[in-house]
């Protein structure tokens, strides 16, 4: 089944630089829900509102969780390679003596 000749969905997302906190972005989210020629119309597009809503705050979730993950293997990443860097360092030292 398919109503895609009743119901429309037309969803925008917006990513901008936070003004004061450059290292931040604001995400600014619409949906607009249209539903035409049934009875209802104003149940059924608060209905899918409430659904888009709840589901959009899952995908802000996920995509935080993702971007906190990323950063904490950069943070490893970078520690490993300070590691390796004083242990090569600390090598060519005792190899120079």
């Amino acid at each position: 089944i398919s109503f895609t000749n009743l119901v429309s969905v037309d969803e925008r997302l917006v990513y901008k630089p936070h003004p004061q906190e450059p290292h931040k972005t604001i995400l600014t989210q619409e949906a607009i829900i249209s539903v035409k020629g049934v009875s209802l119309s104003s149940y059924l597009e608060g209905l899918m509102a409430n659904t888009i809503s709840s589901n959009a705050k899952k995908g802000r979730e996920a995509l935080e969780w993702v971007i906190k993950r990323l950063n904490a293997e950069i943070e490893e990443l970078a520690a490993s390679a300070r590691g390796t860097m004083r242990n090569s360092m600390a090598a060519a030292a005792f190899v120079e003596k």
